[in-house]
């Protein structure tokens, strides 16, 4: 087929990449003279969405990067840099810019027939192009939320996270904060180090979790075990997504069985083994930040100490007030914002803002401040989560099959990337929804019949488990458990019988950390010996809390299950 990508970001790079894959013919249109979407910076991007100057990512290079090309350098958190260079090299690998038509802006998408038109303009010169599918990858990060209601008369300077580069400009002023993001707890620290004051005013709490504990990545503690447990046995709302053992009750008590017997088996062998042949404890010279490893650290700056700990696990019970252990709300995988609020250098606001006079503004509290300018960490709004006939009801990427294929077009729309886990990456996302797209596109799979049933079904479990975030509608609560539904369709998840047979394997994935390097075992485009490789590289720890107790918990009802596990 002749397919059409819109965006040469990190989601449309894989889309490209998996269509070739299946041998399809790929034009892609992308508005910048590069590649990288909001990770490319150049002289011209003032008033565009762009990663900021000393941007960390906030989760490892290991759950940030394809499963086509894992990165080797273990699990470290790169640089804005550092990540547009693993772009490059992914895209000059595999070829990709050859077929990405730079400087020419997506103008209209048009319904035929069997095809799509698209319209595209470069240099004011108009084109339109024929396909037999098309792929819009250009990313929900297009609107910044700057409509935010007491803020109407306020006369200082305001400005979005989307504008922000540094905290050169508020150097020395009186700032105040809206929101938190990821992104905006990066923003709060690197202000409050310079303002002359730094107010955070938020309207609720997200969850936090440090980027680093015990020198390790805290990503690595992502398993799939505790993720079933947590979406499945804490509580009674129906499950929605297939996994190894589908629908079938007898293949999910074989599995749990073996879950248990092989965990309880990897504790005592590796018990024995620490007992038999102590394994000296690494030493390392930096943490995964590239920071000195003593002190030990939790975040950029931010020391592991109890000060720190005390406020994160407070702001942690506000942010579910039920005193739920389940998150059903978008994590914040930053708290390097904690230290400033801990030595009084950020004032925290949590009663929301009621009004703006000049440069003051009133808060719930009844207290006043005056401020010099606002920084909005307020995210991006659905408006434009639409292009000629691809329309996406309410804006609401849940109305998709699967956050991406839409259901009225017979499989041959997409809208790729679109989706944002609690904890995880969204270009493995991208990457997953990109292979059924051209598996689909192959004829090598097919639309449920029962589509618009399935995404009814999975959009309710959805925002029961995005309760806490209702506005983010492209949030999953699980990356793990999405990703293993959409593998199950491809033909990429390790079928069950093979774990069952294989121990080791089984171990490794089911209690091991998780890497995007399982989905490249089996399946269409395999990797094979190096994807396992990849996958045995982090061996599994002696977790004897994951291995013993976690499986157990899940052959029992959730009537029993402990409610404050966490």
């Amino acid at each position: 087929m002749k397919v059409c990508v819109v965006g040469a970001g990190p989601c449309g790079l894989t889309t490209i990449k998996q269509l070739l894959d299946e041998g399809h013919e790929v034009v892609c249109y992308e508005k910048n003279d590069d590649i990288g979407g909001i990770w490319l910076r150049h002289d011209r991007d003032a008033g565009q969405t762009k990663a900021f100057d000393n941007l960390l990512l906030t989760i490892s290079m290991k759950l940030m990067a394809y499963s086509d090309l894992p990165f080797d350098g273990g699990r470290v958190f790169a640089s804005r840099g550092q990540y547009f260079g693993y772009l490059e090299e992914y895209a000059d690998r595999f070829g990709l810019r050859e077929h990405i038509r730079f400087g020419h802006v997506v103008t209209d998408v048009a319904r035929g027939r069997d095809d799509w038109t698209v319209s595209a303009s470069r240099n004011g010169v108009d084109t339109r192009e024929v396909f037999d599918a098309v792929a819009i990858c250009s990313g929900p990060f297009k609107t910044p939320n700057t409509a935010i209601a007491g803020l109407e008369d306020f006369t200082g300077e305001i400005v979005h996270s989307a504008d922000y580069r540094n905290s050169d400009r508020f150097r020395g002023r009186r700032v105040l904060i809206v929101g938190l993001a990821e992104s905006g707890a990066d923003i709060v620290r690197e202000i409050g180090d310079v303002a002359a004051s730094c107010t955070l005013a938020i309207r609720s709490y997200t969850y936090l979790l440090p980027r680093i504990h015990g020198n390790r990545t805290t990503d690595q503690g992502t398993v799939r075990a505790h993720h079933h447990e947590m979406c499945r046995r804490a509580t009674d709302q129906p499950f929605a997504l297939d996994s190894f053992w589908g629908r079938s009750g007898i293949a999910k008590a074989v599995f749990l069985t073996a879950a248990l017997v092989y965990g309880f088996a990897a504790t005592m062998i590796g018990a024995i083994r620490d007992r038999v042949r102590p394994r000296p404890a690494a030493r390392r010279q930096v943490d995964p930040m590239g920071q000195p490893a003593d002190p030990p650290m939790l975040d950029v700056d931010t020391l592991d100490n109890e000060a720190n700990w005390d406020l994160i696990r407070t702001w942690n019970r506000r942010s579910h007030p039920d005193g739920s252990w389940a998150q059903r709300g978008i994590f914040c995988k930053n708290v390097s914002f904690v230290p400033g609020i801990v030595a009084g250098r950020i004032i925290l606001n949590d009663k929301g803002i009621q009004r703006s006079d000049g440069n003051r503004v009133f808060f719930g509290d009844s207290t006043v401040a005056e401020f010099d300018a606002i920084v909005l960490c307020t995210g991006y709004t659905t408006e434009k989560l639409a292009i000629g006939d691809l329309q996406v009801k309410d804006g609401n990427v849940r109305t998709l099959y699967k956050h991406f294929l839409h259901p009225e077009h017979q499989g041959s729309a997409a809208f790729i990337g679109f989706v944002r886990p609690f904890s995880g990456g969204i270009p493995i996302c991208a990457e997953m929804q990109a292979r059924y797209f051209a598996q689909l596109c192959s004829g090598k799979v097919q639309i449920p019949d029962n589509i618009d049933e399935v995404i009814g079904r999975e959009k309710e479990w959805e925002e029961y488990w995005t309760e806490l975030s209702p506005r983010h509608t492209e949030a999953i609560p699980s990356q793990i458990l999405y990703l293993d539904a959409l593998a199950r369709e491809i033909g990429c998840l390790v079928p069950m019988r093979r774990l069952v047979l294989d121990p080791k394997l089984f171990v490794q994935i089911w209690f091991g950390s998780f890497n995007p390097s399982c989905y490249r075992i089996v399946g269409p485009h395999s990797r094979g010996r190096a994807a396992l490789d990849d996958l045995y590289s982090e061996p599994v720890e002696n977790r004897g809390e994951l291995a013993f107790r976690t499986p157990l918990r899940q052959l029992l009802p959730s009537s029993v299950h402990p409610k404050h596990a966490m």
